[in-house]
This record gives C-alpha cells, structure tokens and sequence, in this order.
C-alpha cells in the first residue's frame, strides 16, 4: 500500500507540474495510470455528454463483478473547488460536480467519481449525497485509496461507507438557511421573519421537484426554475432576481400555496440580482437528500431546550380525542374539528393528528357507498346517481381541502413556531396528495389551520371557575390576542 501511495502522489504532482502543455491524450494517460494503480485494469472510456465535454473531462465506466458502475470523470486542474471550502459552507456541490454528477444520473450508475488528480469527490448517484472527498493527493491516498480499488468495490467497499446521519446533514441545511437568512435580512433591508419566508419558499419548490401533484404543470416547474438556476449560474445572470420574484408569483397566483402569498418588502429585495444570484448558485449546490420532511424537521433541531424538544417529540395517544373521532358518524362528521396545541404536542402531532382526522373521512367515505349503494340498481341514469350522491357528507368529498378548512386547527405560541407549523404542514399536504396519486389545482389554505394561542385554550376555559375566566378574558384582551 506504501508503494501505491507513493506512485499515486508522485503521478498527481507530474501531472499538475506539466499542465502548461499537456494535451488531451496525456489526460487520458494520467488518468489510466491511476486507475491502474487502484487495481482497474480495463476502465472503459465512453463519449462525454454535453456537460463533460464542456468541462473537458475524460470519462471513464468502472463495473466491479456486474454489480456496482461507477462513473470516473477526470478534470483538468483549476475546475474543481476544495470539497473543504464547500462543506464548509453547507454544500454538497460545486459548479462543475453539479453538472456532472446531474448528467450523470440518467444512465444508470451508482456512483461518481471527480477528481483532476489532485481534488476529489465521491458521489452516490442515486441519492445526490457526497462520500468522500479530499483535498489534496495525501488525504486521497488515506480516504479513497482504501475503497476505491477495484478488489475492495467489489467486496463492497463502496456501499460500505458510514452515510452521514440525519443529525448531521440536518445541521448542515440549518447552518446553510440561518447565514443565508442572515444575509438576505442585512442586505435586502428585510425583517428575519420575511427572510425566512425567502428560504422556506424555496424549499417548497424543491420538495415539489419529486411530487408530481400539480395538475396544470408537471414537470414545467422544474424546467422553469432549473432554467432561472442556470441563468444566475452563467455569465449573463441580469434578471435572475426578477425571474426569482416573478416565479414565486406564479406559485400564488396558479396554485394558491400560502406560502407564497404577495409579500411586497420581499420582491423588493430578492429583485436585487446582487442578492438572488449567489442565493440561486448556491442553492442548487445543495444534495436532493437534504428536502425531505424528516431532514427539514430536524433542521429546526435548535435554539431553547423547549422548542428542541417540540421538533423531536414522539405525538402521544389522546384518549379524549380517540374516543371524540371513534364516535362520529355521516350525520356529524362535517361539523367535527380536531385542535392541537404546538407548545405541549410538538410538530409531529401535525403529521399525526392530520393524517387521524383525513384517515376518518375516508373509513366514513367506504361506509356512505357501502350504506347508499348496496341494493342499488346496477344500472342508474345520471340524476339517479347524482340524488343517491348528494347526501355525501362535504368531508368525504376531497378530504384533505375539508380538514385544511373545517376539520383539523393548530395553535402555535410564536412566529417560530408558526413559520415550522406552515412549512412543515404544506409539505405533509403535498406529500398527502401524491400518496393518494391526486393531482390537484390549488393547494388548500392554511389561514383557517393556524391559530394564535390565546392565554387560555377553549378547553382549558370551560373547565374554570367564572371569576379566573373573567380574569384571563382581559389578560387576552390586553395582550391582543
């Protein structure tokens, strides 16, 4: 192994030293060597695609015993960033790996390989999560080295490497989203509060890439969005700000997501290309596996022990609540709410006590047809069914829009938790709806879901005496609650 790593970092410091006339059949030489060195005797060249042509990369197919394909591209020097420097700001990519390992996807490997004989990056194709990387032919020869060769991935070396855990990339999106809200809020002039709005919103979209429910687009969305990247990406980015504000726009005007809702002081400042350009850069050099629920929960993971603890609190089961569920019926259904209080319940209960109240409708939506229909004529006209299906209860119509606006409510104490609460159940609703293949026009509002927490909740306030009531009636009014 000695011998190896002194071959491997003596190849790497030649190439690097005569790159001033270098030609591209020395690429291909220098990057064989060291593949050969890693056990690789026969790696298969293929034509580059448009991004690695444009990256002047030489690509090469590893297969290890028919199971595992890599894709190796090699580099020319000055093209890759120091995986250091980016991890170090939260991302997961730099320009070039991006395009790459993107290109890349769509034929079928499981790994990619980066490397211009100096910096490296090992990447999991299919989850977009970065591996390992080095910045120097040192920590290549004590990181990569040991997996990479081509005995070890056929033993599995490469599936075999420790993924970072939930904690960790959760830290890294949060550390990402707080500089960058940081940011926004000192150079756009703009409170915290509508810099988070910037931030959640974007998350939005992205989660959206891998949830085909709306009706009207498909996959335009994405190519519209993936387009305003690749403008603020080039050398021409003048309007991205522009095409930024007008996208979110659009997400309220066609689709009516709360989130996106007119906020004036915001489009003023993410109009500002010096702002939304590097924003958009950055954010597409964030990992696929970062926007899901989970990741994006544990991302709130912060801050005063309470509201850690309210991100990470497991819903308990609620007797009360049960036994008020177990006993509607198709007479009461539509008039039956379910309110969760954030501060004593947490976030999950938002998933947990949602997805109780749509899961109600549904068994009571079996028990109409199978109670309506049962001795029915198989063959009925139109108005005979049209009378037989009026007497559906409103929930059991489109059930997750009725629990968004008569059914399910949330009160949440401070603007932290209800920016958490809107995010995280915006992105349980499109969830939802794909679990369900529903595709959908709009996204039902939130506006009737959230709650502002009065001094004492409606339950509480049956259960006291008249003259503490009187009293918290004027605390909540002096409060403004």
């Amino acid at each position: 192994m000695r011998d190896a790593s002194v071959e491997i970092s003596r190849l790497c410091e030649s190439w690097w030293g005569r790159l001033a006339d270098s030609t591209k059949l020395e690429q291909h030489r220098y990057a064989e060597e060291l593949l050969h060195l890693l056990g690789w005797e026969q790696p298969i060249p293929f034509s580059p695609k448009g991004a690695a042509a444009a990256l002047s990369a030489a690509p090469y197919l590893l297969r290890a015993g028919g199971q595992t394909a890599v894709a190796a591209y090699f580099v020319m020097p000055g093209t890759l960033e120091p995986p250091s420097a980016i991890v170090e700001r939260g991302l997961d990519f730099c320009p070039a790996t991006r395009v790459l390992v993107s290109e890349t996807r769509s034929v079928n490997m499981n790994y990619v390989f980066i490397s211009d004989l100096y910096r490296s990056y090992l990447y999991d194709a299919r989850t977009d999560e970065l591996l390992l990387y080095a910045d120097d032919p040192k920590t290549f020869n004590r990181d990569f080295a040991p997996v990479m060769k081509q005995a070890h991935v056929e033993r599995g070396s490469l599936e075999e490497i420790r993924r970072q855990p939930r904690s960790t990339v959760a830290r890294q999106l949060r550390e990402w989203c707080e500089r960058w809200i940081e940011h926004l809020a000192a150079r756009g002039r703009v409170s915290e509060e509508k810099a988070s709005l910037a931030i959640d919103r974007l998350m939005v979209i992205r989660f959206l890439f891998d949830h085909d429910i709306l009706r009207r687009t498909r996959w335009r969305l994405q190519q519209r969005f993936m387009e305003l990247v690749m403008k603020a990406a080039s050398s021409s980015p003048e309007g991205s700000g522009e095409a930024l504000t007008n996208l979110f726009h659009d997400m309220w005007f066609d689709w009516k997501i709360d989130l996106f809702e007119g906020t004036p002081e915001l489009d003023q400042a993410l109009w500002n290309d010096t702002i939304s350009v590097p924003l958009l850069r950055e954010f597409a050099l964030l990992s696929h596996g970062k926007f899901n629920i989970a990741t994006i929960l544990e991302s709130f993971n912060c801050g005063e022990p309470a509201e850690k603890l309210r991100v990470r609190m497991v819903p308990d089961e609620n007797e009360e609540r049960e036994a008020f569920l177990r006993k509607q019926s198709l007479d009461t259904i539509d008039h039956a709410r379910i309110d969760l209080d954030l501060v004593e319940e947490g976030y999950r209960a938002i998933f947990f006590w949602f997805d109780k109240v749509v899961g109600l409708y549904e068994r009571l939506d079996i028990d109409f047809d199978s109670k309506t229909y049962t001795g029915a004529p198989q063959e009925m006209d139109l108005f005979s069914w049209s009378e037989l299906n009026s007497g559906r209860p409103s929930a059991c119509a489109d059930k997750i829009a009725y629990a968004c606006e008569r059914g399910f409510g949330v009160y949440y104490a401070t603007p932290r938790q209800y920016r958490i609460a809107r995010l995280m159940l915006t992105l349980h609703l499109i969830s939802q709806y794909e679990q369900g293949r529903q595709a959908v026009n709009t996204l039902p509002s939130l506006k009737s879901v959230m709650m502002k927490r009065p001094a004492v909740l409606p339950s509480e306030r049956v259960m006291m005496p008249e003259r503490s009531l009187d009293a918290m009636e004027e605390l909540d009014y002096y409060q403004g609650v």
